[in-house]
């Protein structure tokens, strides 16, 4: 596993929680943009985990409580794809897990200030849908 310190590669691949309300598992593409929209607490971008960091892409739902787990499904994404949306992602490290990062560009005060951003969601959205490790199991 790599240091949370050293830097991202363009090669990892970052993890996203997706909340069980973004995942319609009747739906050839489940994934819906709005995994990717900012949620209120997330002024500094979207929270991402770099997989190269954990032992498992499931060791990222330790940052969430364990009764909610099963709300969330995982997806993963290669962070050049997420270069090639013109996005970047910065480390913020957290006490829970190593590997937390955000995308800064997707952050709560960019979702009204720029339109743009719908499309770049829905890019997302269309990459996680061919990675999803897991739905959520509720």
């Amino acid at each position: 596993m790599k240091s949370e310190s050293e830097p991202i590669a363009n090669d990892e691949w970052l993890i996203r929680l997706v909340w069980h309300t973004f995942f319609d598992a009747d739906s050839p593409l489940p994934i819906t943009k709005s995994a990717f929209e900012p949620k209120r607490d997330e002024v500094d971008g979207i929270s991402v985990f770099r997989a190269s960091c954990l032992a498992n892409p499931e060791d990222a739902l330790a940052v969430i409580e364990p009764s909610k787990r099963d709300l969330y499904g995982i997806v993963m994404i290669e962070v050049a794809e997420v270069d090639n949306l013109g996005l970047s992602v910065q480390t913020a490290p957290i006490l829970t897990i190593p590997g937390h990062a955000v995308l800064p560009e997707l952050n709560f005060a960019s979702k009204r200030a720029n339109k743009k951003l719908i499309e770049v969601q829905k890019e997302l959205a269309a990459i996680a849908n061919r990675r999803i490790v897991r739905g959520p199991k509720a």
